[in-house]
């Protein structure tokens, strides 16, 4: 089945190691959240996310937006909701993307838990797998607004990421960046050693 998956799909499974539920509504959100802001590829904007998860909906963003930890453009504000925003630095835009309200069976949430945890036969385990590729599947065809919501929003965005200094702490000899640095005894410490543990 994951043959038949969109290009850039396939890239976001590389990415987070399996294609889940989770994924799928990350996908079809973070898409929305692109079309909605009017681009049809994330290096038409400086875009960054805010994402309320810290689950698999978040990865999709990663990759089909662009907005990674590492290039200071996600964010983690967990509020436990599958929502995400997106805001464009270029031009000013930003929308809310929401999965809409979805409620799994007591019967499933109860198969999905024993499968979490190990004690289920061989064919429930067939019989959640099963379901799951459903739902999957689902997620990826149903139509947006059965789906997901999306709203404008104003959104005051994070600062450009800048560059520090990393001098080296005087007490255990690793490099830190300026803003985490500390002074102990006059001298250049790390947060670890800025405080020392007294036992």
């Amino acid at each position: 089945m994951e043959s038949a998956y969109p290009a850039d799909l396939k890239k976001v499974l590389e990415f987070h190691g399996h294609m889940c539920p989770g994924v799928a509504i990350g996908y079809r959100l973070a898409k929305a959240a692109l079309a909605a802001l009017g681009y049809s590829h994330p290096d038409e904007g400086d875009l960054v996310t805010i994402a309320e998860s810290d689950r698999c909906t978040v990865d999709p963003f990663q990759i089909i937006l662009g907005c990674t930890l590492g290039k200071g453009k996600l964010y983690i504000n967990s509020t436990g909701k599958q929502a995400f925003s997106v805001g464009c630095r270029t031009s000013g835009k930003a929308v809310r993307v929401i999965q809409l309200p979805y409620n799994y069976s007591a019967e499933s949430d109860d198969l999905t838990r024993r499968v979490m945890a190990g004690r289920v036969t061989d064919e429930e385990y067939r019989q959640y797998k099963t379901a799951r590729e459903s739902r999957i599947q689902e997620i990826l065809t149903m139509p947006a607004a059965e789906l997901l919501k999306v709203e404008s929003v104003s959104l005051s965005l994070p600062e450009k990421e800048t560059i520090h200094n990393s001098p080296c702490c005087a007490f255990c000899g690793e490099q830190v960046m300026e803003p985490w640095t500390r002074l102990r005894a006059g001298k250049i410490a790390c947060i670890r050693c800025a405080t020392p543990v007294v036992r």
